[in-house]
């Protein structure tokens, strides 16, 4: 299980951090909701509604709460 650490980037980004590694970046958006991109190689999974699509290296999430807890969901998987 690996344990995530967060850091503020002001004034509106998120760093997942693993072992001091940065693995994920969240960044708000002006329209609102936040975009979570990973670093190096990893990608999100298409969504559900959307099977065959082409997983991608960023995806939106409405909240910093879900976003993070995303992230941390997908590492601990």
């Amino acid at each position: 299980m690996a344990h995530v650490s967060w850091t503020q980037q002001p004034p509106t980004s998120w760093v997942a951090q693993v072992d001091g590694q940065a693995i994920c970046t969240l960044k708000g958006k002006d329209i609102g909701g936040w975009n979570a991109t990973w670093a190096g190689d990893r990608l999100w999974p298409p969504p559900a509604h959307l099977p065959k699509a082409t997983p991608q290296p960023m995806r939106f999430f409405s909240s910093l709460d879900e976003a993070k807890a995303a992230v941390e969901q997908a590492l601990n998987a």
